[in-house]
């Protein structure tokens, strides 16, 4: 099944998608200082307090293992066959967990769509497209992103090729 997702169109737009948003340096090369980078425009662009701040930076460090660890290097082509051989088992399950606790700022549980617009000024995502992308992924329609839902979709995005699927929002328009 993962080969197949590599020769899928649209499953290889979708982590174009995604690895341009996490590169966040824009270098071609995925690694630890592109999340350095986004925990960092989450603090500032969410305002976030001394005591959130240490927050998101410990989340990170419980994320980075999934990608390899401290010392991880992706190009494009590294990425994509990293997500398409991470797609099988629980890889996508605790990625959704941890990303979801990153951008759960405040810890209430939920993610808000002020946190959804932190999220895309900090992936770089235009805001315009906020809105719209919180609202596909609100599957219930009851105004907040909940674990379950972002969850859904990150297991999505990395598994599915479906076109209509509403992950398709998660770092934006496809």
């Amino acid at each position: 099944m993962a080969s197949d997702l590599t020769k899928n169109e649209f499953w290889l737009k979708k982590m174009t998608v995604r690895f341009h948003a996490m590169n966040s340096k824009k270098d071609g090369m995925l690694s630890k200082a592109d999340f350095d980078l986004l925990i960092e425009r989450i603090i500032k662009f969410g305002k976030l307090n001394d005591a959130q701040a240490e927050r998101c930076r410990k989340l990170l460090a419980k994320l980075l293992p999934l990608f390899g660890g401290d010392t991880f290097k992706l190009t494009q082509e590294g990425f994509n066959d990293a997500a398409a051989k991470s797609s099988e088992g629980n890889y996508p399950v605790l990625l959704g967990n941890q990303f979801f606790d990153i951008l759960d700022t405040d810890a209430d549980g939920i993610i808000s769509y002020n946190e959804w617009v932190v999220y895309f000024e900090s992936i770089g995502t235009d805001v315009q497209h906020a809105r719209p992308c919180f609202d596909a992924l609100d599957t219930n329609k009851d105004g907040e992103i909940s674990r379950s839902e972002f969850v859904d979709a990150t297991v999505n995005f990395i598994r599915s090729t479906d076109e209509s699927h509403p992950s398709r929002f998660l770092y934006g328009p496809v």
